[in-house]
């Protein structure tokens, strides 16, 4: 459980937050009193209905001209709020966010491999601000009005949710940026299996329903002409076996999960 830390981040940002909303998305742990402990408002469902319908339910119940969504298992840098408003003096800007990386507490073998691959946080990160095709939400700005005027997030995602808005937001000439000083930081030890839900989560895309024969063959494709190629360069045997396996399990995961769907 991380979110107290989470909340701990958001209240401790140079400029202040006027109200901090929590959206438990059906969750069975003591997220939601430790979240009333620290002040913050609840919105509560008794089963998990997906990213894209929290996401939703947070623009729709922020009350301020700008929100800032931030995931419960990372934190962010107590300047982040004050460095990204200053870049909506442009009215076409929509979101802006940073790189995500791990946090420096987190050293075992999964994080590291996350990092490496996943947050790609061990490659050069552009130095200056830039504008991106995409919008990621693992802790982003965003100017409410703009995400309403298309049609706020689709509800109906479980996943890939940010996706779908952000190519809205460019269709209709907004601006998504980037910007090197708004760091992330996940704090999360990943299990194994949740390692596998990431990774075949930034593999999903938006517009496709899951094939998961075609999705073992470019999942395949990806860990070893990539990150088997990069962990076998850096003598890492450990990465190198989770890299080959990845997308072996994921495979066997999506089939799992495939016939309980329909049972």
């Amino acid at each position: 459980m991380y979110i107290k830390e989470t909340i701990i981040s958001l209240k401790a940002q140079t400029f202040p937050i006027s109200e901090i909303i929590v959206v438990d998305d059906g969750s069975t742990d003591d997220s939601v009193k430790i979240a009333k402990e620290h002040d913050c408002r609840v919105i509560s469902f008794d089963y998990s209905l997906g990213r894209g319908h929290a996401r939703m339910v947070g623009i729709n119940e922020s009350k301020t001209d700008f929100v800032l969504f931030c995931d419960s298992s990372n934190v962010i840098k107590v300047d982040f709020l004050e460095l990204g408003l200053k870049e909506f003096k442009d009215n076409k800007v929509s979101a802006c966010f940073g790189r995500i990386v791990n946090h420096e507490k987190l050293t075992d073998r999964l994080s590291l491999w996350r990092g490496r691959h996943l947050f790609n946080q061990e490659k050069p990160y552009k130095k200056e601000i830039h504008n991106v095709q995409c919008l990621i939400t693992y802790a982003v700005l965003m100017r409410k009005n703009h995400v309403i005027s298309v049609g706020n997030f689709n509800p109906k995602h479980k996943q890939c949710e940010d996706q779908e808005l952000g190519v809205k937001l460019l269709q209709n000439k907004y601006k998504i940026i980037s910007i090197p000083e708004l760091t992330t930081y996940s704090i999360r030890n990943e299990s194994y299996q949740s390692l596998c839900s990431r990774f075949s989560r930034w593999q999903s895309n938006y517009k496709e329903r899951i094939n998961p024969y075609k999705q073992f063959l470019n999942n395949l494709r990806i860990c070893t002409l990539i990150f088997c190629r990069e962990d076998f360069k850096d003598n890492d045997l450990f990465s190198f076996l989770i890299s080959f396996c990845m997308p072996f399990s994921v495979f066997i995961r999506t089939l799992f999960s495939k016939e309980q769907k329909f049972h």
